[in-house]
C-alpha cells in the first residue's frame, strides 16, 4: 500500500463511503453497496471501505531508463488490467509549434456588403481615433456623482 491508500484507509474509519467515493466514483455500485452497509452498520461498511481500498490500489510507476525529458513526463498505456510504460523518443526540432503552412489573409466584410483582405480586424486604415472630446460630442447624458 502506497500513502494515498493510507490516508484513504483513516478516512474510511471517519466515513467509510467517503473513501469508496474517492476510489471509485459516487454514481457506482460500490459506493451504493458500501452506503447501504453503512446504514446496516459501521463495520460492515468501514470493512467494505477497506476492502475496496485494497482491491483498487494506487500505481507507483517507475522511471524510464533513458527518458527524454528526464522523468518530467510519464507516458502510461493502459492495456486491460496491465499498465506498460512507454518510453519517449526525442523529436528532431522544428522551427516552432504547430502549422507550417502559411495563413490565408485575413478576409472582412464592409458595412456596403463587398469584401476586403487589407488591414486586421478593428483597424482604422491608419487614421488616428477621436479624441475623448470629440468622441463625447453631442453625448448629452447627466452624469451625477451619487
Amino acid at each position: 500500500m502506497c500513502t494515498p491508500d493510507i490516508f484513504l484507509g483513516l478516512i474510511a474509519i471517519l466515513f467509510p463511503p467517503l473513501a469508496v467515493w474517492v476510489k471509485c466514483g459516487i454514481c457506482s455500485a460500490d459506493s451504493l453497496i458500501n452506503i447501504c452497509l453503512c446504514m446496516l452498520g459501521f463495520i460492515p461498511g468501514l470493512l467494505h471501505a477497506w476492502y475496496i481500498i485494497a482491491k483498487f490500489p494506487e500505481h507507483d510507476y517507475d522511471s524510464i531508463p533513458n527518458d527524454a525529458e528526464s522523468g518530467r513526463i510519464t507516458y502510461v498505456i493502459v492495456d486491460g488490467n496491465r499498465r506498460v510504460a512507454k518510453p519517449t523518443r526525442p523529436q528532431a526540432p522544428s522551427g516552432g509549434y504547430g502549422t507550417t503552412a502559411p495563413m490565408a489573409p485575413p478576409l472582412h466584410q464592409n458595412q456596403n456588403g463587398t469584401w476586403n483582405n487589407n488591414g486586421a480586424e478593428g483597424s482604422s486604415g491608419g487614421a488616428v481615433p477621436p479624441t475623448y472630446a470629440e468622441a463625447v460630442k453631442g453625448d448629452n447624458k447627466i452624469q451625477t456623482r451619487d
